[in-house]
């Protein structure tokens, strides 16, 4: 079994599901969170031998981390984890329309606290200063920490 057979295949038939993706297949948490893993040490093997797919990677990274976000909730640390793996992940694949959104949607949970709407902001600040643009977006971010 490979990850090309999709992520619902990953779920093992004799434990129980604990998480839905999109098109309707089971993954457990426990699997999801392997193949996080996975990814992560893919992209930053890919990313130190200066390949351009690494950039993929990071995107695959960013879409498991948000799978995890769906999962956890804000007020649970696997949650506020996952909604920091899934903006991080999303810069590095310079997908920043979609940081942005992530950022913005995380940002404006009901239950999110401020340390993760003060971390998401930095996040964010922080690539805009490494060098990058903005990418269209001013750095008086939307995100607001109180």
């Amino acid at each position: 079994m490979s990850i090309n057979d999709g992520l619902g295949s990953w779920a093992s038939n004799n434990r129980s599901l604990h998480f839905i993706l999109r098109n309707g297949d089971g993954v457990e948490t426990d699997t999801l969170n392997a193949l996080v893993t996975g990814a992560i040490w893919r992209a930053e093997q890919l990313e130190a031998e200066g390949l351009r797919s690494a950039s993929q990677a990071w995107a695959e990274v960013s879409s498991l981390e948000e799978e995890l976000a769906r999962v956890f909730a804000v007020s649970e640390s696997e949650g506020r984890i996952a909604r920091r793996g899934a903006v991080r992940a999303a810069l590095k694949a310079s997908d920043y329309a979609r940081a942005y959104a992530l950022a913005d949607v995380y940002a404006a949970e009901e239950a999110a606290p401020k340390s993760i709407k003060a971390s998401l902001r930095k996040m964010l600040e922080e690539d805009a200063r490494g060098g990058r643009a903005s990418h269209g977006r001013p750095l008086s971010l939307r995100i607001k920490t109180s």
